[in-house]
């Protein structure tokens, strides 16, 4: 991924025409299928769609770049206000976690007990959202870092995980990515909006992921999920997908140039 991404979004817009854990193998299948499916969704999408993708796009890898100018990762900006102590288990980072007084969206970083966690994960991110401020929240995704802060998967988890007040997957992609907006400059503006981008650039595997939830739970969603089933602690982690950010910002860029470069 180069700065070319963003060459082609400024060409655009000046000639603009209206306008179980997953096992590390596995992650690489989705740069040779899960690729083809994300190139064949991006291609259907309207122009006015996928120029709101291409703006996000645009944003992430402006982020990541100011990030790496500096020697820093997402990780780092995460727990610049830390002490150097090592990352506590379970903890919640920020401290007191992260909520936007308006939306009620939210999001915190913890860390499991080295044995309860693929080895190559540092932590991982839980984001939620709400249908008001003052409604109960629904986990969105759950993100897994490695030690660098690339995303590695992307997972869902049964409600008793985070205590939440579990909706049906259609319920909250309709909420997403609208409802998760973090409009604060404190702990970190960047990080939200590092964040915020996340969930639109993995959309198609989003949607699967939360859907996969629901058939895993055996729920249509036509009626309250039993507490047989949401407070089962043998469900836990209920589907997950390998992510590659880097190879998405790239199909995007390939998509951008078919449509505007002549």
């Amino acid at each position: 991924m180069d700065r070319s991404l963003l060459a082609v979004s400024s060409a655009r817009r000046m000639t603009t025409i209206s306008p179980n854990r997953i096992e590390p193998a596995t992650l690489v299948d989705w740069v040779a299928a899960g690729s083809e499916v994300y190139s064949a969704w991006l291609k259907s999408l309207p122009e006015t769609d996928f120029e709101e993708l291409l703006e996000v796009a645009d944003e992430f890898y402006r982020l990541q770049h100011a990030l790496a100018q500096d020697g820093l990762t997402i990780l780092t900006e995460l727990l610049r206000d830390e002490s150097d102590a090592p990352l506590v288990r379970w903890q919640h980072y920020p401290e007191g976690d992260v909520e936007d007084p308006v939306t009620g969206a939210m999001y915190y970083y913890h860390a499991h007990d080295p044995v309860e966690r693929p080895e190559e994960e540092h932590g991982h991110f839980h984001l939620f959202v709400r249908p008001s401020s003052s409604s109960g929240f629904s986990h969105v995704v759950g993100l897994s870092l490695d030690a660098l802060g690339r995303i590695r998967t992307a997972f869902t988890t049964n409600r008793w995980v985070t205590d939440e007040c579990i909706r049906p997957a259609d319920e909250v992609l309709a909420m997403v990515p609208e409802g998760f907006v973090i409009d604060r400059a404190r702990p970190s503006w960047l990080l939200s909006r590092w964040l915020m981008a996340v969930p639109r650039l993995i959309w198609p595997q989003l949607v699967r992921l939360l859907r996969d939830r629901d058939a895993a739970l055996a729920w249509s969603g036509d009626s309250p999920l039993s507490e047989d089933v949401s407070e089962d602690r043998a469900l836990q982690v209920l589907s997950e997908e390998g992510v590659d950010l880097m190879t998405v910002l790239s199909l995007i860029q390939q998509e951008a140039i078919s449509r505007y470069q002549p």
